[in-house]
């Protein structure tokens, strides 16, 4: 059996392990979370980057206001089994 280990970037900690179903967990949160980024009109859902992590989403990218950053941030707190949401969200008009 061949295994290939990943080392991590100089600087960056290295990721804890975490379980198949954990990350699939995470993919569909994270699914979900940029359809609704997309489907809403108020968001501009194409700038903003969403990850997942145990259940906390993070969404990092420009928006245009602050009505639309508070609209993608009520929308991932919305999504069922977010945890909690960090918005590391620039605004520029």
């Amino acid at each position: 059996m061949i295994s290939v280990r990943v080392s991590p970037e100089a600087g960056d900690a290295p990721e804890p392990a975490r379980s198949l179903g954990e990350r699939l967990d995470d993919a569909t949160i994270t699914a979900a979370v940029k359809g609704k980024l997309l489907d809403d009109p108020v968001v501009k859902g194409l700038r903003i980057d969403v990850d997942t992590r145990d259940g906390v989403v993070y969404l990092t990218g420009i928006v245009g206001s602050s009505s639309e950053k508070n609209r993608a941030v009520e929308l991932a707190r919305q999504t069922e089994d977010v945890r909690d949401v960090q918005a590391n969200l620039t605004i520029r008009g």
